[in-house]
């Protein structure tokens, strides 16, 4: 082999490695909670005083819930959460807002999150992160109109109480 190729070759595998880490991909750290929603693609914005934050309680559950211009969603998990896979239902939920529908898994409609955690290096410091990835479907308890959820993503500040 040739010296050109097997530097070629390093290089190649010194990339791989590097992308293989946990931290997001983009340079700067961008939170975000996407969803498609009944085949329509939906970014759920944060603003005023809500934030792209997932709110781990000590030991007890993870909380994280947007809302902005009548587009709302997120989910709650009860119990201790590391990086896994969680079902979706009645008792750890996943919901999205439209106006004034809510639309709520439950016993029937039910969904998965998984959830991966890691943490970004920034100029200031290192910023705790979750990401993951959610589908489920729910029901709104006036209108028993119910929707399908697939192919969320979620990149959020992590913040531990």
């Amino acid at each position: 082999m040739s010296p050109f190729r097997d530097v070629l070759q390093l290089l190649v595998i010194i990339v791989l490695l590097i992308s293989c880490g946990k931290e997001p991909s983009s340079k700067s750290f961008s939170p975000y909670y996407k969803l498609t929603v009944n085949g329509s693609k939906k970014s759920v914005p944060a603003c005023g005083t809500s934030d792209y934050v997932a709110e781990y309680l000590k030991d007890t559950a993870v909380f994280a819930g947007f809302r902005c211009g009548g587009t709302g969603g997120g989910f709650y998990l009860k119990g201790r959460i590391i990086d896994g896979t969680y079902p979706l239902s009645n008792t750890n939920q996943a919901w999205y807002n439209e106006g004034q529908m809510t639309y709520t898994t439950d016993s029937l409609n039910q969904g998965v999150l998984t959830i991966r955690m890691g943490n970004y290096e920034a100029v200031g410091g290192l910023i705790p992160y979750v990401e993951g990835e959610i589908s489920f479907s729910a029901v709104d308890k006036n209108t028993g109109t119910t929707i399908s959820v697939t192919n969320g993503k979620f990149l959020l500040k992590k913040y531990q109480d």
